[in-house]
């Protein structure tokens, strides 16, 4: 995609998020003949959901839009697979994640822990309340990416340690660790933000 695209686009309106589900089925399909503005239209439509989602497991926003871009490319080539429009949002997030899990596994060190029983660590609710998103989001990123790719896999995405064991190629107790270590992290880094 051009670049210009690769920024944020503004929130729709209630009214212009009805109309575009109303004609997600049309843009979907003049995408899947191969049309570059229906195509546009459907990059600009999802684009902050998918970037959303991909900044959760990048360490900055470039590394987030080229996650992004690889996404859409993954989802216009396999758009044919997708028969069901109504499920169209769920399925691109799907390929977005999918596309993160990658990513962290090429980057993935060879390193690998076996901590069966991680300790859990409790972030307190006063502390979230206060604190931005765009904070936390940097807190986020300030992890190890495997570490950040298994808190977000666990707490954002709502995937089992089975699960994650499975895409990232670790055993359940290495994604326990990871998810135990990503809270400690995040406690100390919060702890920092609330004394600021």
């Amino acid at each position: 995609m051009a670049d210009h695209f690769a920024r944020l686009t503004p929130v729709p309106t209630v009214a212009e998020r009805k109309k575009e589900n109303r004609e997600l089925p049309h843009v979907i399909e003049a995408c899947k003949s191969g049309e570059r503005q229906a195509q546009q239209q459907l990059y600009q439509q999802f684009y902050n959901s998918l970037f959303a989602i991909c900044l959760r497991y990048s360490t900055d926003q470039d590394q987030a839009k080229s996650l992004v871009n690889q996404a859409f490319l993954k989802a216009f080539q396999s758009l044919h697979q997708c028969q069901d429009y109504q499920a169209f949002p769920a399925w691109i997030n799907r390929i977005a994640v999918n596309t993160c899990i990658d990513h962290v596994r090429k980057a993935k060190k060879r390193r690998t822990v076996a901590i069966e029983d991680a300790a859990e660590v409790a972030i307190p609710s006063s502390v979230l309340d206060k604190i931005a998103a765009e904070d936390l989001l940097s807190m986020l990123q300030q992890l190890a990416p495997m570490t950040r790719a298994v808190f977000s896999l666990y707490v954002v995405e709502g995937f089992k340690h089975a699960e994650i064991a499975e895409q990232l190629g670790m055993s359940e107790g290495t994604s326990r660790w990871h998810l135990s270590t990503a809270k400690q992290e995040l406690k100390r880094l919060l702890q920092n933000y609330h004394h600021r």
